[in-house]
């Protein structure tokens, strides 16, 4: 290539130097013909060219002169005091104008458990004076009894099995488990029944939490703690012997024994991803943080004109951080486009899908396609596509989901239309059905009738009554309705429980 570039230069040059004066008859001729004049001007103009030619290939910047410091990956916040790192918002910055916009899934994983600024894994979010939220359990112990009651119904109609496990999944401070066992234990009154309890739980917080309200008559020192850290195991206040493990993987399957599980508000908190649906197939929606992209992250829903204390001001709502739609297909896209549940979606449509929902709810059924039951309670649709539902809590008020990434609860309606196609096969599913008629059919208002009658205290009966209305009723500002009840039991089950005998 070079040797062509040099005698088109040659034949270039020499045309200058045609003219008789320029001759000099006993100069040396290069290739025969090209004197030596001829010969260094065209020489020079190779390398002209050759060196643009370098230029357009390289660039400007040589990406080894700055070796050791530009960051390819996000480095450490252990390591990042001499970068600036101190907030998880930092370490996402960083990522996005390294690698470009971050999937929503990722942003998620990182807000609720990065290790070292994530909001479960730093924090009990509900604590009584700086948690974000609070849960049914901790409104009143009688929605954990009704589970408890439920629970033994169960357990009776499949013949009372003597090795029981019962696994929660997000147990959260460990209330739920705390008031099914005290009901469970006590409606089995002598029955032996060999009971080993099982959390799933990742945060060392909340896991020092569980242990403190579970295994009360085993909290003597620090010895304890060291031996729930070192060993994850202990002995429940009712002589139970418990298990702390971080996943559901570290799960052993064993067919000597019956498995109940309970999830409460797990799914509602697991990672998504968006897709908004165009002409030719589906986008994906990524984390963006710049000011110059289009946002397409809307408001949430009636925040700007409702009295609700739940809602904020738009203040909370706008962030540097934001959705922006993916200019063409991504991996994931494929997601939506080989679904036929999402084939008739219009144009314009936007989805959210849980990965991870499949591969919980599969191993939760797998766990109990024998024997046992799977009971799942959380917030989200009956039918239907979630949308645009991921929202941040904060302070006990909606914010956007990319307000302070790290110091704020997100969590998303489940979709239980999923949730069924997915373990239908594998199990009987029973449900969704709303939270204040489940725990009517369990008898909620009965144990609350016997509660106000065994006390003259006013403020007391007030408090039980308020506690029950705000699990039952189906205003907008209660749970009764939004909050919904499935249950996944053996395909050999011949009728419906307690609590979906009315379907």
């Amino acid at each position: 290539m070079l040797s062509r570039f040099r005698k088109q230069a040659i034949e270039c040059s020499r045309s200058f130097h045609s003219s008789p004066y320029f001759q000099q008859k006993d100069e040396k001729l290069h290739f025969g013909k090209f004197s030596q004049k001829e010969y260094d001007e065209a020489a020079k103009i190779v390398q002209e060219q050759v060196t643009r030619l370098e230029k357009s290939i390289k660039g400007e910047i040589d990406p080894r002169s700055k070796m050791g410091t530009m960051p390819t990956i996000p480095i450490s916040p252990s390591l990042a005091s001499s970068k600036g790192i101190n907030s998880l918002s930092d370490i996402l910055i960083q990522s996005i104008n390294t690698t470009g916009p971050i999937s929503l899934s990722a942003y998620m994983r990182q807000c609720l458990t990065h290790p070292e600024y994530g909001y479960y894994t730093t924090r009990d979010p509900l604590d009584s004076t700086t948690g974000d939220f609070i849960t049914s359990p901790e409104i009143s112990s009688v929605f954990g009894e009704m589970i408890g009651v439920w629970l033994y119904s169960v357990w009776v109609a499949q013949g009372s099995p003597d090795n029981v496990r019962i696994i929660e999944f997000g147990p959260g401070k460990g209330t739920l488990m705390h008031d099914v066992l005290q009901s469970f234990n006590k409606l089995r009154k002598d029955k032996v029944v060999n009971t080993k309890i099982v959390m799933i739980e990742a945060s060392p917080v909340l896991r020092m939490e569980q242990w403190k309200l579970l295994c009360k008559s085993d909290m003597t020192g620090t010895t304890h703690a060291a031996e729930l850290s070192d060993n994850l195991t202990s002995t429940t206040m009712w002589g139970n012997s418990i298990e702390w493990v971080d996943t559901e993987k570290d799960i052993e399957s064993d067919a000597k024994l019956t498995n109940y599980i309970l999830a409460h508000e797990f799914f509602d908190a697991l990672p998504i991803k968006s897709f908004q649906k165009v002409e030719d197939g589906w986008r994906e929606l990524l984390v963006e943080h710049s000011g110059s992209v289009n946002n397409t992250q809307p408001k949430i829903e009636s925040a700007s004109n409702s009295t609700d204390s739940t809602l904020v001001s738009d203040d909370l709502l706008n962030t540097d951080f934001h959705l922006t739609m993916a200019p063409k297909e991504t991996p994931s896209s494929f997601i939506p486009k080989n679904n036929p549940r999402f084939a008739e979606l219009p144009i314009d449509s936007r989805i959210e899908i849980c990965p991870d929902s499949g591969l919980y709810a599969n191993k939760m059924a797998d766990l109990v396609k024998e024997s046992g039951a799977c009971l799942i309670m959380d917030y989200g649709l009956s039918s239907g596509v979630p949308d645009n539902t991921l929202r941040g809590i904060y302070k006990h008020k909606f914010v956007s989901p990319f307000y302070k990434p790290g110091e704020v609860d997100l969590s998303i309606d489940v979709d239980f239309e999923s949730i069924k196609q997915m373990t239908s096969g594998i199990c009987n599913v029973y449900g969704p059905v709303q939270q204040g008629d489940w725990l009517h059919e369990v008898g909620i208002g009965y144990r609350v009738d016997q509660l106000i009658k065994s006390t003259n205290d006013y403020k007391e009966q007030e408090k039980i009554y308020d506690s029950y209305v705000r699990l039952t009723a189906k205003d907008d500002k209660s749970m009764g309705k939004v909050y919904k009840f499935l249950t996944l039991l053996p395909k050999s089950t011949s009728a419906a429980p307690i609590g979906f005998l009315n379907l």
